[in-house]
């Protein structure tokens, strides 16, 4: 009975992340699947790792108390919660035969990825007669840069399906890898455009060192997809236009260009560290960092366009987009330190897929507060569980 609850709410989790319900939030499985854990693990404590996620949350709770802005600090601990708990909970305790496991809720989460990007892709499709990142239905739930984001990992999961599979599976596999690939393309997510590629040259690398006797497929199939996907984003309407932006807008990071300012988020930053430089040890405060970076944008004369129609960055409000200046910047050194840490943990302790999981979190954190948005935490939550089941040795717990 305990076996068959950690099972169902790990297949449960798994499914709802990606659906991102309204009215049933993936918290509602990861709940659950923490629940399966304490109702069937054993204890089987990694102090280290217990450690670190146990003071990143306390941490989380003490800098609340220097900040001008404590409702807020409030609310961000609520949001990072299941990430450090998930972190403490699930390395403290262990399961029988730990990594198939992590490696069966992996596989649900792909598959579950790949059809409800299947089933919004067709909705957009009928609605909008053709689809682009300025009109996705998806938008409007997970937003652009995370359904991008679930779409690699889902990839690098199933790609490892490819490989060790009978033929059908791995065809199977093979198809949902490419399609998925396709729908990064179609989101155009210009940091995951850019890091897709290097991610996949380094796996085919690693593939081809380790694989004498498939180098020939390996080159010739490698080379045929990065070709097409290559070809698509430089030819479809959306991705090319996402390219030529991110051309002008590195054109103009040293000032304004032909009328266009770079990114705003090159201002975020700049100013973000600032914020960082006048507090550097403790920060501003957990919740406040918003607030002071709110106040430093009001100095900032550069002028960005809406189309035609021109804004200024204070008329919004704006997080740091980049998880290690708001870190930084709210928390202090001590903050920067631990979301370090555990990154390094997550690089350290995964392999294969996973490890290139978690360099993709890692790039993506460089232009996203993942830890500002329920997707992001909830990502991060569920992939620090697979994480820990990865790395648990297989042991009988009778």
């Amino acid at each position: 009975m305990q076996q068959n609850l950690f099972r169902f709410t790990g297949y449960v989790a798994a499914f709802l992340l990606p659906l991102a319900l309204v009215w049933l939030s993936p918290i509602y499985g990861l709940i659950a699947w923490a629940i399966g854990f304490l109702a069937f693990g054993k204890w089987a404590p990694k102090i280290w790792p217990m450690l670190l996620f146990a003071t990143f949350v306390d941490w989380e709770l003490i800098t609340v108390y220097w900040s001008d802005n404590r409702p807020a600090g409030w609310a961000d601990v609520l949001m990072v919660l299941p990430f450090g708990l998930m972190g403490v909970l699930v390395n403290g305790l262990t399961v029988e035969d730990p990594q198939r496991w992590g490696r069966r809720f992996a596989d649900a989460f792909a598959w579950a990825t790949t059809l409800c990007w299947t089933t919004i892709f067709g909705y957009s499709l009928v609605k909008y007669g053709w689809v682009s990142y300025n009109d996705f239905a998806l938008g409007e739930r997970l937003g652009i840069h995370f359904q991008s984001l679930y779409l690699i990992i889902a990839a690098l999961i199933l790609e490892r399906r490819i490989w060790s599979e009978p033929k059908g599976v791995s065809w199977a596999s093979a198809i949902a890898v490419l399609w998925l690939l396709v729908g990064i393309i179609f989101l155009s997510a210009r940091i995951h455009l850019l890091s897709v590629p290097v991610l996949i040259m380094a796996r085919l690398f690693e593939l081809y060192r380790r694989n004498p006797s498939w180098r020939k497929n390996i080159l010739r199939w490698g080379t045929i997809a990065l070709a097409v996907l290559g070809a698509m984003v430089l030819t479809l309407p959306g991705p090319s236009k996402r390219v030529e932006d991110l051309v002008n807008e590195l054109r103009s990071v040293d000032g304004m260009v032909e009328g266009k300012q770079t990114n705003h988020r090159i201002f975020l930053w700049k100013y973000g560290v600032e914020i960082i430089k006048e507090a550097p040890i403790l920060g501003v405060g957990n919740g406040h960092g918003e607030d002071v970076l709110h106040e430093k944008l009001l100095t900032c004369d550069a002028t960005f366009y809406n189309k035609k129609e021109p804004y200024y960055l204070h008329e919004f409000r704006y997080d740091f987009h980049n998880v290690w200046i708001q870190s930084w910047a709210e928390g202090g050194i001590i903050a920067f330190l631990l979301m370090a840490g555990i990154f390094l943990w997550g690089l350290t302790q995964s392999t294969g897929s996973m490890s290139y999981a978690w360099i993709t979190l890692l790039m993506s954190s460089m232009t996203e507060s993942l830890l500002d948005k329920q997707a992001g935490v909830f990502l991060l939550t569920f992939m620090v569980a697979l994480t820990a089941l990865s790395s648990r040795k297989h042991q009988s717990l009778r």
